[in-house]
């Protein structure tokens, strides 16, 4: 249930960051996207005759050996796993750290799609199947190859919760700190979903945006939203005690201040109507970091572009601020990264440090004509927009009723 695991609380903070999509492969790269209100999409074909789909796709990755070994065989996902973690490794300078006391968490909802598809080829044309397989169709592929190449010997393991893995996986990480089990560890997500299985299967539900112009297609919050634009991409923090942190004179760059995790139980795919269930996994951040709603100064939203998400999230938002929540800021930067499932929460948990440290809100792109269900919320569209921020909130929720929110805040 939301906020019955153990508190992160002001000893949990930030002394990495790294990330790898279509709106930037870098923090700063993804951060100039975002700010600039970007889409990246583009017309994306389904396999044999399927589709065009708009999507935003991450460039490859480039890697040095030993690391190239390894991402070579791997699935892309995790590919794209590790261009972000090495990124968040160097920053945090985790080679400082024991081997042992360094744990991996890794998110992902639909794990590694492109391996499976190439057994299940391999398997229908009655040919051997790779032996490397055996392995990298692992969902703890993920974990494992980002604690191989960092040479973490700490606990690692991979999560799924749909849409908020990435979240999960973040809030897993803060509670091994709490308990003593990990000095550091490196949490998020990745995923590489373009592949023909799913990007069908979401058309077939009918949540694949539809618009002539691929990068205008993704409408959070606008009243002619038509669905969502999938992505792909990771995005890792390292998380750290700050006795840790303080022992290294490592800088830190934010504290993981509150987080809740929640599951509704109400539907496989559509949340509850009246957003009570998200409404209960805000509150329950709120409580875990010692903060009265109207201390958030900024939300950055799941907004996903389908029709009832939004207004459910409107919904939920307005349960847990009230009459506050006309003054306190929110966006959705999913046009600028495409939704990346797994790794969304991940990569939005990036952009929310990197407001934090621009003190700057980034906007919704695309949202031209609020919808007057959301008439509550302070959506900032279409430019970025100066603010103070001390708090700063992530809500992420998914399939089969999964939801979280993370609380960010300044050091000083």
């Amino acid at each position: 249930m939301a906020g019955e695991l153990i508190q992160p609380g002001p000893d949990c903070v930030v002394t990495g960051l790294g990330t790898w999509c279509a709106a930037g492969s870098s923090p700063e790269g993804l951060w100039h996207v975002a700010q600039a209100g970007r889409s990246p999409a583009r017309w994306l074909r389904a396999g044999q005759g399927g589709g065009p789909y708009p999507a935003c796709r991450a460039p490859d990755p480039v890697f040095a050996a030993p690391v190239a070994i390894l991402a070579h065989k791997s699935d892309r996902s995790v590919q794209l796993a590790l261009a972000a973690a090495l990124q968040a490794q160097q920053q945090a300078r985790l080679a400082e750290l024991a081997p042992d006391r360094v744990g991996i968490v890794a998110g992902t909802s639909r794990g590694p799609v492109a391996k499976w598809h190439e057994a299940f080829q391999q398997c229908s044309e009655n040919r051997r199947l790779r032996p490397t397989l055996s392995a990298h169709t692992a969902i703890a592929s993920l974990s494992g190859a980002v604690s191989l190449a960092i040479g973490s010997q700490g606990p690692a393991f991979t999560v799924s919760a749909t849409c908020a893995s990435g979240a999960h996986a973040i809030a897993t990480a803060a509670q091994l700190i709490a308990a003593g089990a990990a000095d550091a560890v490196m949490a998020g997500g990745a995923e590489a979903p373009l592949e023909p299985a799913v990007l069908e299967s979401l058309a077939s539900a009918g949540l694949l945006a539809t618009h002539r112009d691929p990068a205008r297609a993704c409408r959070p919050f606008d009243q002619g939203r038509s669905g969502l634009v999938l992505g792909e991409g990771a995005a890792f923090v390292v998380l750290e005690s700050a006795a840790s942190a303080r022992r290294r004179g490592v800088p830190v760059l934010a504290r993981l201040t509150g987080w809740a995790l929640g599951a509704e139980g109400a539907s496989r795919s559509a949340p509850e109507a009246g957003g009570a269930g998200l409404a209960r996994t805000m509150t329950s951040a709120l409580a875990q970091a010692g903060l009265a709603p109207g201390q958030i100064d900024y939300v950055n939203a799941h907004g996903t572009g389908t029709l009832m998400n939004d207004e459910v999230e409107a919904r939920a938002m307005f349960r847990v601020f009230g009459e506050k929540l006309p003054f306190i800021p929110c966006s959705s930067t999913k046009p600028a990264t495409g939704h990346c499932l797994g790794a969304s929460a991940a990569i939005e948990a990036v952009i929310c440090l990197q407001a934090l440290a621009a003190q700057c809100i980034p906007p919704t792109p695309n949202c031209d004509h609020l919808d007057g269900a959301c008439r509550h919320l302070d959506i900032v569209r279409h430019t970025a927009r100066p603010a103070v921020l001390r708090h700063v909130m992530s809500n992420s929720q998914g399939f089969w009723g999964n939801q979280a929110s993370l609380i960010f805040s300044r050091t000083v």
